[in-house]
C-alpha cells in the first residue's frame, strides 16, 4: 500500500495489477462542478465499473483514506489502469494543488468518457432506493372533445364527498367555458376513494387546446382515455393517446356514455385496441384494462356494459389497482417540474406541478433552473396548497409523489424544474408541438376608438403585457413583434384557441383590431421545400348532404382518405387530409350549405409541401360601382336580387 498526505493526495491500491480498484481524492472544486457530487470508482474484475457517492453509508464499506479532505470540493476521482497508470500517480504526488487538480480532472474525463461505466447514485442504484407510495394515485383524464371528462370528473368528487359537505363541484369554472359547453385550461381536482388519494387531471378535448394536454401529462403516472360508445375513437382521441404512449404512460379505456340508444361498445373496444396498434404501443400496453360508464349517471361496470352498478366503485377500483403508484426517493435532492402556472391578487403568481423527488414546506428556499444551461434562481416558498376536490387546501408540507401548488415565486416560466438549491437537479423543460397559425393584434386606430364604455384598456403597452402574460401561462401560444410599434404577432394552434384569447381580452375591458388568421409556414431543413401544416379532418354529415362536404373540401384541396357509417342511421363519417389553410373559415360554409347538421373536427398531421403562390378561391360573385353618382331606389331594386348594398337611395 502506498499512502499520501490526506490533504493532498490519497492513493489506495488492493494489491496485484492496476485492474483493480485505484483511486484518488483531490480538494478542488473545479473537479468536484465536473461530477457534481462526491463520487468514487468501484470495480471488479470482469465487471462494469460504477460511480458510486463518496463517503461510504456504512463504516464496514469505508477506506483508510482518512477525513483530511474538506466540503463538496473533495472530490473522489476514479481513474482507470488503461488511462492513468499507478506509477503515473506516484510519480506526481509532489506536484502539488495543481499537479492534482489536472489529475483530477484527466482522470474523470476518462472515466466518464467511457462507455463501460455505470453511473449510479449512492452506495445503490437509484431504482433501488425508489419506493411505491401507496396512498396517491396521479391520473390524467383524456379524450376528444365532448367525450363526457369534465362530467365523469364532477361525478366522481359528488360521489366521493365527505357527508355533510352539501358543496356542488364543477369541474368547468370559467364563465367561457360553462358557456361553449367545452374544456379550454387544464384543472386539477382530488378525490378519496379506499384511504387513497387519487389525484385527476382533467385536460381539454379541442385539437387547439393540445398544448395543455402536452404539458399535464408530465404530471400523471397513468391516463384514463374516455371514448365515446357511439363515435368511438375521434382526432382528438388519437392525439391524446399518441402523446400518452410516447410518455409510456399507462393507460385505462372508459368506454362512456354507453346508456345511449346508438350505443356499440363492443366496435368501439375494437376500433380503440386497433388505435393502439396503429400508433405503434407495446404489447404491455396494448393489453389495457376496460370499463363501462355512464358519466351523467353516475353508473359505471366492468365486466358488462348492459348491467351497470349504481355508482363509480367499479372504475375508482380499477384506477387504484391498474394505475402505477407513484415511485420516490426520500434521499434524492428536490425536483419539481412546473406544469402549470395561476396568479392571484393576494400571493401572485402560483407554481403547480407533481413533486417528483424531496419535500417541500413553508419557508423553505427552493432554486429555479430551466433545463441543465438555465441559470439558477432561488427564491422562498410563502403559501403551500394541495387538492381537494377542486379546491386548493393549504398545508404545511407536502411530499414526493404528490401534486401540489405554492408560492413565493415571481420569476418562473412553464417547464422550469424546482430544486435544491445546495445540489440542482434540473429535468427535461416541456417541449410541445410548434403553433401553426397566426393572427396579428394591434391598438385600436379607428375613428370610434374608446367609444365603447366596457373598453378600458386602450394603450399599447396594455396589450404587450396581456399578450406576454398569455405566452407565460400558455406555452402553446406565442409573441413576436408586428408590422408597426403598437402591433404584435400571436402564435397559436387554431383559430379557435386564438378566438377564445380575443373574447377573455375583450371581457376584461381591452379593445383593439385583429387581422386576419394566416397559416404559418417553415422551410424544411434536410430539402429545403417551404412546407405547411396538413391536418386530418372528420366531418359527420347525413347522406343527402354529404355531396356539398365532398364538393367543398375538393375545392380547398382535401384529399379524401375514407367513408364509413356514422353511429345513427343515415349518418355518414368522411375523413380527409387537407391543409390549414383550407380549414381556416370552413366551419361557417358547412353549416350554411348543410343547413346545420355537418359536425367537423381536425387534427394536426404533418407538415406537407406548399404550393409557390398561394391560391384563394372566390366563393361568390362581387358587385362593384364604375362610377361616382348618385343611387337611386331603381338602380339598387334592380341588382338587389344579386348581392347586399351598404348604401342607401
Amino acid at each position: 500500500k502506498f499512502w499520501a498526505s490526506s490533504r493532498a493526495m490519497g492513493l489506495l491500491a488492493n494489491g496485484g495489477p492496476p485492474a483493480n480498484a485505484v483511486a484518488c481524492r483531490a480538494s478542488i472544486a473545479n473537479a468536484g462542478d465536473a461530477l457534481r457530487r462526491p463520487r468514487a470508482l468501484q470495480h471488479n474484475p470482469g465487471s462494469r465499473p460504477r460511480l458510486i457517492s463518496w463517503p461510504p453509508a456504512s463504516e464496514s464499506e469505508a477506506s483508510p483514506w482518512g477525513r483530511g479532505t474538506r466540503g463538496l470540493g473533495s472530490v473522489a476521482v476514479a481513474a482507470a489502469a488503461s488511462s492513468v497508470p499507478l506509477r503515473k500517480l506516484r510519480r506526481r504526488r509532489g506536484d502539488g494543488r495543481r499537479g492534482l487538480a489536472r489529475l483530477a480532472r484527466a482522470g474523470a474525463e476518462a472515466l466518464l468518457q467511457d462507455p463501460a461505466t455505470e453511473l449510479v447514485s449512492g452506495t445503490a442504484s437509484e431504482e433501488e432506493e425508489e419506493v411505491e407510495r401507496e396512498d396517491i394515485r396521479n391520473l390524467a383524464i383524456i379524450a376528444h372533445v365532448d367525450h363526457g371528462k369534465t362530467t365523469l370528473v364532477d361525478a366522481m368528487m359528488r360521489q366521493s364527498a365527505v357527508a355533510g359537505d352539501l358543496v356542488e363541484h364543477h369541474m368547468d369554472s370559467n364563465q367561457i367555458e360553462q358557456e361553449r359547453g367545452i374544456t379550454i385550461l387544464a384543472k386539477n381536482a382530488a378525490v378519496r376513494y379506499g384511504g387513497v388519494k387519487v389525484n385527476l387531471i382533467d385536460t381539454p378535448g379541442h385539437a387547439d387546446f393540445g398544448g395543455e394536454v402536452e404539458r399535464i401529462l408530465n404530471m400523471a403516472d397513468g391516463c384514463l382515455l374516455l371514448v365515446d360508445a357511439a363515435e368511438g375513437p375521434m382526432p382528438q382521441t388519437k392525439f391524446v393517446l399518441r402523446k400518452a404512449l410516447e410518455l409510456g404512460r399507462r393507460v385505462i379505456v372508459c368506454i362512456n356514455k354507453v346508456d345511449k340508444p346508438a350505443s356499440r361498445p363492443d366496435w368501439v373496444l375494437d376500433a380503440t385496441f386497433d388505435l393502439f396498434s396503429a400508433l405503434g404501443a407495446s404489447d404491455e400496453l396494448s393489453d389495457f384494462p376496460v370499463c363501462y360508464a355512464s358519466g351523467i349517471r353516475g353508473m359505471s361496470s366492468i365486466d358488462d356494459p348492459t348491467k351497470l352498478q349504481e355508482d363509480l366503485k367499479p372504475l375508482m377500483q380499477l384506477i387504484l389497482e391498474e394505475c402505477p403508484k407513484p415511485r420516490v426517493s426520500s434521499t434524492k435532492p428536490l425536483q419539481m417540474l412546473v406544469a402549470n402556472l395561476d396568479y392571484s391578487d393576494y400571493v401572485g403568481r402560483i407554481c403547480v406541478g407533481r413533486l417528483r423527488a424531496g419535500s417541500l414546506r413553508v419557508g423553505q428556499e427552493v432554486g429555479f433552473q430551466h433545463g441543465e444551461d438555465g441559470a439558477l434562481r432561488t427564491a422562498k416558498v410563502s403559501k403551500l396548497w394541495e387538492y381537494s376536490n377542486n379546491d386548493r387546501v393549504e398545508v404545511e408540507e407536502v411530499r414526493a409523489g404528490d401534486i401540489c401548488a405554492f408560492a413565493g415565486v415571481e420569476d418562473v416560466h412553464i417547464g422550469d424544474t424546482v430544486v435544491d438549491p445546495r445540489c440542482p437537479r434540473p429535468l427535461p423543460p416541456i417541449i410541445v408541438e410548434e403553433p401553426t397559425v397566426v393572427m396579428e393584434f394591434g391598438v385600436n386606430t379607428s375613428p370610434l376608438a374608446g367609444k365603447c364604455k366596457n373598453s378600458t384598456k386602450l394603450t399599447g403597452t396594455m396589450l404587450k403585457n396581456r399578450l406576454e402574460r398569455e405566452a407565460l401561462s400558455n406555452i402553446a401560444v406565442r409573441v413576436e413583434a408586428g408590422s408597426s410599434s403598437e402591433s404584435f404577432k400571436v402564435k397559436g394552434r387554431g383559430t379557435l384557441q386564438l378566438g377564445i384569447l380575443i373574447e377573455n381580452m375583450r371581457r376584461e375591458g381591452f379593445e383593439l383590431m385583429v387581422g386576419a388568421p394566416e397559416v404559418i409556414r417553415r422551410r424544411d431543413p434536410e430539402t429545403g421545400l417551404m412546407t405547411e401544416p396538413i391536418e386530418e379532418a372528420v366531418v359527420e354529415v347525413p347522406m343527402s348532404s354529404q355531396g356539398v362536404v365532398i364538393s367543398e373540401m375538393q375545392s380547398r384541396g382535401g384529399i379524401q382518405l375514407r367513408t364509413e357509417a356514422g353511429a345513427l342511421e343515415g349518418l355518414v363519417i368522411h375523413t380527409f387530409e387537407v391543409s390549414t389553410r383550407g380549414l381556416i373559415g370552413i366551419q361557417g360554409v358547412l353549416m350554411k350549405k348543410t343547413r346545420g347538421s355537418a359536425t367537423i373536427h381536425s387534427q394536426f398531421s404533418r407538415w406537407g409541401p406548399a404550393p409557390e403562390e398561394e391560391q384563394r378561391l372566390r366563393q361568390k360573385g362581387s358587385i362593384y360601382c364604375t362610377k361616382a353618382g348618385v343611387a337611386t331606389a331603381h338602380a339598387i331594386l334592380a341588382g338587389k336580387a344579386r348581392g347586399e348594398f351598404f348604401t342607401e337611395p
